[in-house]
């Protein structure tokens, strides 16, 4: 009689585990839906229905996250307004909406997380800084400096953030890194300095430039990458 017991109240649990998944799957696909076509009538009803604006949906990323991917800006606004919203929360690559809002140059949006939402602004790894300055945008950089943003972040491979921008080939958003402290000494994890990612990438202008404040820092000039990564090369504290 016991095992008879345990075997139903086994197979119940089951079938609960099981309509549970399905339900948390049916309401990520509806969610999904609304932000994906920026339908906030739908997505304020779910959240009613007791969908947490936490729920991670396609590509296992947070509601905020995909609202930016989509460019749903309305129903992201709204979101950034709820009390029980995980502004710091990552998707399955370690990116907030902090990051992917930095990323997308969405300035009004930044400026809300940090200033409203208390977001993390430095954390290992890749930060909103490294994500700003991967597109160029100068206004978010510097606000995001402005805010205590570290000028010499490392990302898992040793990238920094002047590295970024200088791929990007925004000249005035590398002048303000370097303005602000980036250290042109820094090598990733491949032995490749900011001035040797400017060659790699065709930078020519930002290269010259780079190269001239090198010859004016370190008296010396510069001679290619890559080069062996040494504890020197990091920077301190």
């Amino acid at each position: 009689m016991m095992l008879r017991r345990s075997f139903i109240v086994l197979t119940a649990l089951s079938l609960f585990s099981s309509i549970a998944t399905a339900q948390s799957q049916e309401q990520a696909d509806r969610m999904a839906r609304a932000v994906q076509f920026d339908d906030l009538a739908q997505v304020k009803k779910l959240l009613q229905e007791g969908i947490s604006p936490n729920l991670l949906v396609r590509g296992g990323n947070p509601i905020t996250v995909y609202a930016v991917r989509e460019n749903s800006r309305t129903t992201l606004d709204y979101l950034l307004t709820l009390k029980n919203l995980d502004v710091d929360q990552p998707n399955l690559s370690g990116e907030n909406v902090l990051m992917m809002a930095s990323l997308y140059g969405l300035l009004p949006e930044v400026k809300t997380l940090i200033d409203k939402r208390a977001a993390t602004i430095n954390k290992s790894g890749w930060t909103p800084l490294h994500y700003a300055c991967t597109n160029g945008h100068l206004q978010i950089a510097e606000f995001l400096l402005d805010k205590g943003a570290q000028v010499n972040a490392l990302s898992d491979s040793d990238t920094t953030p002047l590295m970024m921008a200088v791929r990007s080939g925004n000249i005035q958003l590398v002048r303000l890194l370097l303005d602000r402290g980036a250290d042109l000494q820094i090598r990733n994890h491949q032995g490749f300095s900011a001035i040797d990612v400017a060659d790699l990438f065709n930078q020519e202008e930002v290269s010259r430039g780079l190269r001239s404040r090198w010859e004016k820092l370190y008296k010396t000039k510069y001679e290619g990458g890559p080069k062996p990564v040494s504890a020197e090369s990091k920077p301190k504290g």
